[in-house]
């Protein structure tokens, strides 16, 4: 089965509208458009997201692991919280640490996140490996 996709465009119009296009080459019809506000964009970003299956299957996935933390807001000695990580309905990443503390990032400032944890997780690596100096 072949599959192929068809080259797609996103610009904004200088009214601000969010125009998305998709290049057919027929020479008989215009490439269709797709004209979308900017409080339209993250709406219909969700419904491709849900469509494509990966929301619900992810999002359980996602929400059925959790990664253990803890939260010193109450002092030193706190108790082990345990750190859920999901999609909400407007599309935002949580990381909820209980049902009254969690913080909602968007998923933009998610990767940057990510880096940011993958850079740390090769530096305690590195430190962790590194030879004794007293061997």
């Amino acid at each position: 089965m072949k599959k192929q996709m068809q080259a797609v465009s996103v610009e904004v119009a200088d009214d601000g509208m969010v125009i998305l296009t998709q290049q057919t080459n027929d020479l008989n019809d215009p490439d269709p458009t797709i004209h979308l506000s900017a409080e339209q964009t993250p709406l219909v970003s969700t419904w491709l997201y849900e469509a494509a299956g990966c929301a619900t299957t992810h999002g359980d996935e996602a929400a059925s692991e959790t990664i253990p933390v803890r939260y010193f807001a109450r002092g030193p000695d706190a108790e082990a919280e345990q750190l859920d990580v999901f999609c909400n309905a407007q599309g935002m990443v949580v990381l909820k640490i209980d049902d009254d503390a969690f913080i909602e990032i968007s998923p933009a400032m998610a990767k940057r996140l990510r880096k940011q944890i993958s850079v740390a997780i090769r530096e305690s690596i590195t430190d962790m490996l590194r030879p004794d100096l007293e061997a």
